[in-house]
């Protein structure tokens, strides 16, 4: 047969094999939707939301832009004008994307209205709201008496106490070995000459605030967190409280039962002190599942609600400071946080400089592109080869740290996931899963980790005035460096408004790094060893 002849044949018998196919699969195949929802904020039929609810939706989509159009709508299916907060996509190892976006209603809702979320014309959830406001005071802002090691059980810290903080910093690390202590003193000195030397010109107030901000649900909760701001100090200079720039501190991972910064006994009460007594209005959001809310599920590596119950309590403390002191404090501000703070800090910037002028951003071991390194974590622990997210990687820390963000996960994004299948009941992991994992059946977490991964994304940063340093140990075996160098990347895209990104000196090769990993055998110094540094650029900076 002639190659013409073949192909003749073929045109020919097309018909009756198409016939056939039908015959095969009669029914017609539905085409996939193309925005599947992981989250919606406000939830369906909520009947107590807030007159400016934050609306957030998650999803994913097979291409970019398919699910921009999130809305607000009244009964009558009106739109409700509204600004975009925050809006993002990642590429997923599929070949679809991942997204989240928040909105905001330019204007108060009206008091008991019916109200729906809608993407693309479909209604997602129906909501009612009721008369309360996002961030507003809940009860009294009181004194917080300090409870920390070597300073006075006080609710006001003195300037000479704040100017001798490096002691207290030292006591810390020493744990009551004087011989400990009279070895790190001088390094300490020596290493962070701002911590040293603060240069504190005024006393320090300390307070506890409770406001209210969001739950899982989108629903109302009261939160708490760490408020010190300075005040005039025997024969020191007046403090007009107006135009104060402001400082945001970010706590760490910490379980729920651990104290929070609210307590008076958190370490983020140190560089607390420091910026209030160099003239700085400092607050620290104790976040959901800490302090008031200590029963609550930590919303754990969760970008949109950490950020929204940060701004929250911004809101918050502008308004203590107008209705107490008739001040308002200035635009400027700074934001610190190591570890999981380095995250929030991150989170929360789209919302913050809405309202706020971004001066200086420091985190450190920020776990900023937590999808790529669970996943590199899960497969070398697995058996398969490790990758730049986890070539250090201690592989026994992780079922505590996929325990903490599996649970967040389920209680904020809806995954489904059976906690025995994935953990043994001495907390480790199932041989099983991890059979399952390298088989790539959980690839359904994928978007739900995307989501809450800053590095990579696609929101744009408008910062034209911040300076970001970003801190990372190269041995961390925790969380990869590989996030923060991702996360540098990602500020320096060309679409992005970033005054200055630097990768911060941990300063590797000193005697106090050295003295330190030499001194201890925590598992956690290699992925806080930064910290010193870290705080001491920062002071100096205020």
């Amino acid at each position: 047969m002639t190659p013409r002849s073949r192909w003749l044949s073929l045109l020919l018998a097309l018909p009756l094999l198409l016939t056939a196919c039908q015959k095969h699969d009669p029914t017609p195949q539905p085409a996939a939707p193309a925005c599947q929802i992981l989250r919606v904020t406000p939830r369906d039929a909520m009947q107590t939301a807030f007159t400016n609810p934050l609306v957030t939706v998650a999803y994913t989509a097979a291409t970019i832009g398919a699910c921009e159009g999130v809305q607000l709508v009244n009964a009558q299916r009106q739109r409700i004008p509204a600004s975009v907060v925050a809006s993002s996509e990642w590429p997923l190892p599929n070949g679809r994307i991942a997204g989240s976006r928040t909105i905001e209603p330019d204007a108060p809702l009206p008091r008991d209205g019916q109200f729906m979320v809608q993407l693309n014309g479909l209604t997602l959830s129906t909501f009612k709201n009721g008369a309360e406001q996002r961030g507003a005071l809940q009860g009294p802002v009181e004194d917080l008496i300090v409870q920390y090691g070597g300073l006075p059980k006080a609710a006001r810290i003195g300037r000479d106490s704040i100017n001798g903080m490096l002691e207290v910093l030292i006591q810390d690390y020493a744990k009551g070995s004087a011989a400990v202590a009279d070895l790190l003193r001088p390094l300490l000195r020596h290493e962070l000459p701002h911590f040293a030397a603060p240069n504190a010109s005024h006393d320090a107030v300390v307070k506890r605030v409770r406001y209210r901000s969001a739950d899982a649900s989108g629903a109302p909760v009261t939160l708490s967190g760490l408020l010190i701001y300075p005040a005039q100090s025997p024969g020191g200079p007046a403090v007009d409280l107006n135009g104060l720039p402001m400082v945001i501190g970010q706590r760490g991972a910490e379980k729920n039962d651990a104290d929070a910064p609210s307590s008076g006994k958190n370490a983020m009460l140190l560089i607390g002190l420091i910026a209030a007594g160099k003239g700085h209005i400092y607050f620290t959001p104790d976040l959901i599942g800490k302090g008031d809310s200590a029963s609550a599920t930590q919303a754990f590596l969760i970008a949109a609600d950490t950020a929204a119950q940060t701004d929250d309590m911004r809101t918050a403390v502008m308004s203590y400071f107008m209705q107490f002191h008739r001040a308002q404090p200035g635009a400027d501000l700074r934001i610190v946080g190591p570890s999981q703070g380095g995250f929030s800090a991150i989170a929360a910037l789209p919302h913050l400089s809405r309202h706020a002028t971004v001066r200086l951003v420091s985190t450190g071991d920020g776990p900023f592109a937590i999808r790529h390194t669970l996943d590199a974590a899960l497969r070398a622990a697995a058996g398969l080869p490790r990758d730049p997210y986890s070539d250090r990687a201690d592989l026994a820390r992780i079922p505590d740290y996929l325990g903490r963000t599996l649970a967040a996960l389920q209680a904020y994004q809806g995954l489904s996931y059976d906690p025995k299948a994935v953990f043994q009941p001495d907390g480790s992991l199932q041989p099983s899963f991890l059979a399952d994992y390298r088989a790539g059946r959980y690839a359904h977490w994928a978007p739900h980790l995307a989501v809450n991964s800053p590095a990579a994304g696609s929101q744009r940063y408008d910062l034209p005035l911040a300076q970001v340093r970003m801190y990372h140990f190269s041995k961390d075996t925790l969380i990869a460096a590989r996030n923060t160098e991702d996360m540098i990347t990602t500020f320096k895209g060309g679409t992005q408004r970033v005054a200055h990104v630097e990768r911060g000196d941990c300063r590797e090769d000193s005697a106090l790094v050295k003295a330190l990993l030499g001194l201890s055998h925590s598992k956690s110094l290699p992925h806080t060893i930064c910290l010193p540094f870290q705080l001491d650029d920062f002071v100096g900076r205020l």
